[in-house]
């Protein structure tokens, strides 16, 4: 059987000699007796028949050849859109510059496919052997598939399907491709628990046990995506099910094999959805794991809400013009209607649709025959009678970035919320059950297969040299030729030796976030795919050209050539079950999504070690041990509390005075200390050892915002300053003239004027605040995402919104303490330890701080407090409250703080209300009268924990946890001298950020009595800032709040230093006394 010519007709196979020759040359005459004998013995063996055995291994290589040869045949036929592609050398396919899909695949995909005419070829080919060589049809496909062996050889996946489609047998052919796509879901099961990620990157032993898995994974998703193709040219038919198995199986496969290698594939994948149908309700129901809602409407409600509409509204858009649309909508019931696009602008649409109104000359009869089955809003008798044309309305519908808008409609957030309001204020309904038939732009189906704009961009990009691009944008290259082989832990130490284990860290924890953000993306797509309904949307037998010749004589497979039941025939299946379907579908790419947000908590969150670090010491006195350790540790790096706090201790020669600032209502109180006092104090007591380092270290505590610099001669002429030119200060030097420093509260809190205001860029504490941005978070992730991926990663950082959502996680994060809410109570000495409501709201975003911090990112939350002045009562008379001109001044302080607020002893962060006139009111319910409001607002610093303590027992001393107190004192405007009517001090204990407090307050005045109330209305709200980290000193950095708070103030009164109460010559009790006053109330 050397060649595969067909043997003679009516010829049977002998083996009977022609000629007298045999096997001993003799000629006839010359033959013996004898051997005439034995030539009559063997010619009774030639009459024998031939044994059964031998005509079946004769059937059998006969077949195996024509089955050879139709392969062979079949592969000259599919080689033009690449169906027979040889597979990869591992050696090559490692290198992550090799593709993942062939180079011709984006023009394969490109054409619609013939598909009828494919499989026609096939089959006369398969006809014609089977005639010549007399063998059936079936052995010989049987055969084949044999020789294909498809289980073991995934890049034959094509042959199996059209060899089961030689037969008729479109099920079996069904079953080989969601067998290939059952495989590809398993192949997640070998991430669930990898040990590499983008910081590691090739160099660890997953990744290259993974590379087989990945090369089989990207050769099957070719496959099926080519059998998509030939399923949408005609080629055989395919059930819902499989169809959404088979389109799914394509996206995971690719996703295996570009994990941590091909980040533009992953990003093509996101962007391009699959051409086919999606439910994104449903399935984020199913991978969210939450229970369905079913609807409770009956069918006629859900036709009037547009409950029946599968596409948001857009499934009525139709290409045609006013004409055609006016022609469209004329013979139809009115309340019909239909979307026309703008040709020249995207954003632009046209709503028409027909109205009630009646033709002119038209019978009434055949208007109630039109209109049986619609119950209008009005009666008929209200219909008037129009022209021809005007029975269809027009009305533009815009988009634009705040919504869809239509006339004085909107905006709304989506095309069928603006409907649906358009329904409503028509005198009849909007027919949302009963889209055109005629004209409507599909997008479904529209492409040549399910994934093919994703992988004909893929394939593109692998043509050029993209791969390599990316590869020399990366920062830490690492060449394709490396050994994966050797000790992947001295290529990682080699790789980042420059680098610090903290970077490292948080290079490894935005890299898994980022990979996380692709699965949940991927994740939602799946999801979309495999709970879409399956209804007359998808053809079980789909055609791209409607134009072709379908005749029967010119096509060898008719139209009932596959009369096999397809798998997915669930009409008799309810809606549960068919969810439960989908899960198991894609269980297996689920649980590598759970796993991977599992394994990202532990390097993400902070350890509680972080959060619950207490300092040793928080009393503000100095003790003989905390000398001795400071002035053992004065080369370490420290941010300079330690200064302060012993600095401000008894008999350290170091003078406080007092600056006044403004005049009369409006002035404030600082306390400084001069900069060539505090110089010669760190020198003396060897914190340093000359002048040069103690300059030095001022700056250092400048810089960190410890200290702040106030030059007098800046914020007031030497004309406004008083007792400012003493006569010590003659020597000091031109730029330290008039230089003084003032103590910075890490818990400063500044005074808002508006509302405007409440996200303005500050310096306040010891931090420079500037409003939040989708820029200034993404320059801070730019630099990670390109050192670990290159420019590939950071374009899927941007597909995936990686800031924002990055920001939207910490910000919805739980501590630690309210995911194990339901446990034991904290009980000490007998006594239940439960913080209170407005402790807790401080603790839940100091901790989400933390997270930031953690990430390396600027993200941080200040605290605003809102209050508002609501009314103001006299109980006492008998008459009611007389009418009154009253202001307040306000201030936040600590619990422990017990300073006056007065007109005269005010601090920076204090405020006071203009004067009001509060109207004389009556009754329990009598409206607010007063209506004065006043905002503060503080940082929440850095290195503190969750509770609010910090982590520097020197700082924790000075400045002990946050503003828990307002401190409200009231006055009544007279001309001459204003009179006091009582203060209170408001504590935030009930306070959160899930509602406001209103209560009224008791006012005690000077001789403890309670004559006047005040209603008064709080609100605690926290919004999200970012750290101006660009900012290299305070000198170059913007104005702080204090600044300019004294530089508003000397505007008004000028600025006055005083020495009232304080010895001059050193430091006493009572200067400590003084400052401990001024730090409880946030100086």
């Amino acid at each position: 059987f050397d060649s595969f010519d067909a043997p003679t007709a009516n010829r049977a196979p002998s083996i009977i000699p022609e000629s007298k020759e045999n096997l001993s040359g003799n000629e006839p005459d010359q033959m013996t007796p004898d051997e005439c004998v034995d030539v009559k013995k063997d010619s009774i063996i030639l009459d024998a028949s031939i044994p059964p055995i031998w005509l079946e291994w004769r059937r059998n290589i006969l077949t195996s050849a024509v089955s050879r040869r139709l392969l062979r045949e079949m592969a000259r036929i599919i080689d033009p859109f690449l169906g027979d592609v040889i597979e990869a050398p591992m050696k090559l396919f490692r290198r992550h510059i090799h593709p993942l899909v062939p180079y011709g695949a984006s023009h394969v995909l490109q054409e619609a496919c013939d598909g009828e005419a494919i499989l026609s070829l096939i089959v006369e080919y398969l006809e014609q052997l089977c005639t010549s060589f007399d063998v059936s049809k079936a052995s010989v496909v049987e055969q084949a598939l044999i020789i294909v062996a498809c289980p073991n050889q995934p890049q034959r996946i094509v042959f199996a399907v059209l060899l089961h489609c030689l037969t008729a047998r479109a099920d079996l052919a069904e079953d080989i491709m969601r067998q290939a796509a059952h495989d590809q879901m398993q192949r997640c099961e070998a991430f669930i628990v990898p040990n590499d990620d983008l910081v590691q990157g090739r160099k660890t032993k997953h990744n290259v046990s993974s590379q087989y898995i990945r090369r089989q994974a990207s050769i099957v998703s070719f496959q099926l995506e080519l059998c998509l193709w030939l399923h949408r040219g005609g080629a055989f038919p395919m059930s819902g099910l499989a169809l959404k198995e088979t389109t799914i199986g394509v996206r995971v496969g690719l996703v295996v094999a570009a994990w941590g290698r091909c980040h533009e594939c992953l990003e093509n994948i996101i962007k391009c959805e699959p051409d086919c149908a999606m439910d994104f309700e449903r399935g984020r129901q199913l991978w969210s794991s939450m229970k369905m809602i079913l609807s409770f409407y009956p069918k006629e409600e859900i036709d009037k809400k547009g409950g029946e509409t599968t596409s948001g509204g857009w499934e009525f858009l139709v290409d045609c013009n006013r004409e055609e649309a006016t022609d469209l909508l004329r013979h139809r019931k009115y309340g019909s209607f239909l979307l026309r696009p703008h040709p020249d602008d995207h954003g632009v649409f046209t709503l028409s649709f027909k109205t009630n109104l009646v033709i002119e000359n038209q019978k009434k009869d055949v208007a109630k025959d039109e209109n049986t089955n619609i119950t209008s809003k009005i009666p008929e008798k209200k219909d008037k009678p129009a022209k021809r044309d005007d029975v269809v309305q027009h009305a533009v519908v815009r988009l634009s970035d705040a919504g869809f808008k239509c006339g004085s409609f909107g905006p709304f957030s989506s095309l069928l919320k603006l409907l649906e309001a358009v329904s409503t204020s028509l005198p009849f309904d909007l027919l949302f059950s009963e889209p055109p038939a005629q004209g409507i732009i599909k997008e479904e189906g529209g492409q040549s297969s399910p994934n093919s704009v994703f992988i004909r961009k893929l394939a593109l990009h692998s043509k050029t040299d993209h791969y390599r691009w990316n590869s020399s944008t990366r920062e830490s290259n690492v060449d394709d030729d490396t050994n994966l082989e050797g000790n992947s832990e001295e290529c990682y130490q080699e790789e980042h030796n420059h680098t610090t284990e903290n970077q490292i860290q948080i290079l490894k924890r935005l890299g898994m976030f980022s990979q996380l953000l692709v699965l949940t993306e991927i994740r939602k797509q799946i999801s979309a795919v495999v709970t879409a309904d399956d209804d007359e949307a998808i053809d079980l037998m789909s055609h791209w050209d409607e134009n072709k010749n379908t005749d029967a004589k010119d096509s060898v497979v008719e139209s009932s050539y596959f009369d096999e039941d397809l798998a997915g025939s669930f009409d008799d299946i309810g809606e549960e079950e068919m969810d439960a379907i989908a899960s198991r579908t894609i269980r297996p790419f689920l649980s590598w999504c759970r796993a991977f947000e599992v394994s990202v908590v532990p390097d993400i969150l902070p350890l509680l070690s972080d959060v619950t670090e207490r300092p040793i010491n928080t009393s503000l006195a100095v003790t003989g041990s905390d000398v001795s350790t400071m002035q053992q540790g004065r080369n370490k790096f420290d941010y300079g509390d330690s200064i302060i706090r012993q600095m401000i201790q008894p008999r350290s020669g170091v003078e406080f005075r007092t600056l006044r600032v403004g005049e009369a209502g409006h002035s404030a109180v600082i306390v400084l200390f001069r900069k060539s006092e505090a110089i010669a104090w760190i020198v003396s007591s060897g914190r340093e050892k000359n002048e040069a380092n103690a300059i030095k270290r001022l700056d250092v505590m400048e810089k960190r915002r410890v200290i702040e610099q106030v030059d007098l001669n800046l914020f007031a002429p030497d004309k406004y300053v008083v007792g400012l030119h003493g006569q010590d200060e003659q020597q000091l030097d031109g730029s330290d003239k008039e230089i003084r420093f003032r103590f910075v509260d890490p818990w400063e809190v500044e005074v808002i004027e508006s509302k405007e205001a409440e996200l303005r860029s500050a310096s306040i504490g010891r931090q420079h605040y500037v409003p939040f941005t989708i820029g200034a978070v993404s320059r801070a992730c730019e630099d990670s995402q390109r050192r670990l991926g290159g420019l590939h990663l950071l374009s899927l950082w941007s597909a995936v919104k990686g800031g924002v959502s990055l920001t939207k996680a910490v910000a919805s994060v739980f501590p630690p303490w309210e995911r194990n809410a339901g446990g034991d109570l904290n009980v000490v000495n007998g006594v239940v330890l439960q913080p209170s409501i407005y402790s807790n709201s401080f603790r839940q975003h100091l901790y989400r701080n933390s997270l930031f911090r953690r990430l390396n990112l600027p993200q941080r939350y200040l605290a605003l407090i809102q209050v508002e002045l609501l009314d103001l009562k006299n109980l006492t008379s008998p008459g009611g409250s007389p009418s009154l001109t009253a202001y307040a001044l306000l201030r936040l302080k600590r619990d422990a703080s017990n300073a006056p607020l007065t007109q005269k002893a005010r601090t920076l962060d204090s405020a006071s209300t203009e004067p009001r006139k509060i109207s004389k009111s009556s009754g329990p319910n009598a409206p607010a009268s007063w209506g004065s409001v006043v905002r503060f607002r503080f940082p929440l610093p850095e290195g503190v924990d969750s509770v609010g303590v910090s982590f520097d027992k020197h700082r924790e001393a000075l400045f002990k946890g946050a503003p828990s107190v307002l401190q409200l004192s009231v006055y009544e405007k007279k001309f001459m001298s204003d009179i006091a009517l009582g203060g209170a001090d408001v504590k935030f204990d009930g306070l959160s950020t899930n509602g406001q407090v209103e209560e009224w307050v008791p006012l005690r005045s000077a001789n403890d009595e309670i004559t006047w109330f005040a209603r008064i209305r709080l609100m605690l709200r926290f919004e999200l800032m970012c750290m101006d980290s660009g900012v290299a000193s305070s000198k170059d950095c913007m104005d702080s709040a204090g600044l300019k708070r004294i530089r508003l103030l000397s505007r008004i009164g000028g600025a006055q230093e005083e020495a009232k109460g304080v010895q001059k010559s050193t430091s006493t009790p009572d200067i400590v006394s003084t400052f401990q006053r001024v730090v409880s109330s946030n100086t």
